[in-house]
């Protein structure tokens, strides 16, 4: 009976401190409790053990991320191949966190042309602003629509970009102010061409053509003799199948993605530019609600994605212009006399930037006359001298 009751208080006492062992003796939160069994190990955790308990610890954020344009336009590629796939494993491998990413292009739950209202409205955490058609609310960002045949070459236009937006804090500044978003990136358009259903040559060719273009694209006809036609790059296909217009101006890549030239087999190169496309854009309540080191990667990462996508978007150009070639599209090159008559058609349309601009509260002759400053930096020649301010 002695020995049966000394077993008994021998094995409470062991179960007890057992408990009190698991229980790690504090206030039993993850990080004492670990400290606790590190300290009583006899040997350092291999680092196969340690590797796997970072990942277990690892909390997850989720984050929705969407545009209106699908994953077949370029600068919806490079925010995947770079952008989503640098942050993801930037963030796996440099913090105790793992990015879920819940991912809603082409218009699944912001429509094209509405994403700076859906990121304001928080429709989507991360946006990628398709700036054509926010000429309205973002009109110092969509200046360079209004600036036609200024340069043809994505890396130029990136670097342009680069130094203006540091030199102007007023291209970034608005999106936190007026429409609750924190910007992170920009990307560029490739250049945009010209595909008709008849051979375009010259200014006069186009006269009396309906021609297709988005939002303020419409600008580079006016004076022309066409008639301009308000369409997107979704419409594209079917407006010139059915004659809804006969030619369309649009960025290269996407319209050969959309088979533009089965219907359209002739494309003019008539340098009407690069401009800054696509803005990356975070809500600015989810940003508040991260943590300083997610914050720290989106913006390093969002940063990067100009040169990635401005140099994809130079790779890619002259591979569609052989594909082109290859579906018996006819490519003409607008000489550059040409281009100075059309551009010398053109209303004033630099001037009625510049004053859209001084009345929004922008240095708009500065800043105006500034980009091109830059560009005759990097050996671009004017093809027609707007007298800004004049």
């Amino acid at each position: 009976m002695k020995k049966r009751k000394l077993l008994a208080w021998g094995m409470a006492a062991a179960m007890m401190l057992s408990f009190m062992a698991g229980c790690g003796g504090g206030n039993g939160n993850g990080s004492s409790s670990a400290k606790t069994q590190n300290n009583t190990q006899t040997a350092p955790p291999s680092a196969q053990e340690n590797q796997a308990a970072v990942s277990g610890n690892k909390e997850t954020i989720t984050l929705r991320i969407g545009s209106g344009h699908s994953e077949s336009n370029p600068w919806i590629t490079a925010l995947e191949d770079y952008f989503v796939k640098n942050v993801s494993e930037r963030v796996s491998k440099e913090t105790n966190y793992e990015i879920n990413w819940v991912k809603s292009y082409g218009g699944a739950v912001v429509s094209l042309g509405n994403e700076l209202q859906g990121v304001q409205d928080g429709l989507v955490d991360i946006g990628c602003t398709i700036l054509v058609f926010e000429a309205s609310r973002l009109p110092l960002q969509d200046m360079v629509y209004s600036m036609p045949f200024s340069c043809s070459d994505p890396l130029i236009v990136a670097d342009v970009i680069k130094q203006i937006y540091s030199e102007y804090p007023e291209f970034t500044e608005t999106y936190e102010k007026d429409y609750n978003q924190k910007f992170i990136g920009i990307g560029v358009s490739d250049p945009y061409g010209f595909y008709s259903t008849k051979e375009v040559k010259s200014l006069e060719d186009v006269n009396g053509m309906k021609i297709g273009a988005a939002g303020i694209n419409l600008s580079w006809i006016e004076g022309s003799g066409a008639v301009g036609v308000q369409t997107s790059l979704n419409d594209t296909y079917q407006n010139l199948q059915t004659n809804v217009c006969q030619a369309t101006i649009q960025p290269t890549r996407s319209c050969v993605n959309l088979k533009v030239y089965e219907v359209a087999p002739y494309y003019l190169d008539a340098n009407f530019n690069v401009v800054p496309f696509n803005a990356i854009t975070v809500n600015l309540d989810t940003w508040n609600d991260l943590p300083a080191e997610i914050q720290a990667i989106l913006a390093e990462v969002g940063e990067g994605y100009l040169e990635y996508e401005a140099n994809y978007i130079n790779e890619i150009h002259e591979q569609d212009l052989e594909t082109l070639k290859e579906q018996g599209c006819t490519i003409i090159s607008l000489s550059r006399e040409e281009q100075e008559k059309w551009a010398a058609s053109l209303p004033d349309i630099v001037n009625g930037l510049v004053k859209s601009l001084d009345d929004a509260g922008y240095k708009g002759a500065e800043i105006v006359s500034r980009y091109y400053e830059i560009l005759e930096s990097h050996g671009v020649e004017r093809v027609r001298d707007w007298n800004i301010g004049g």
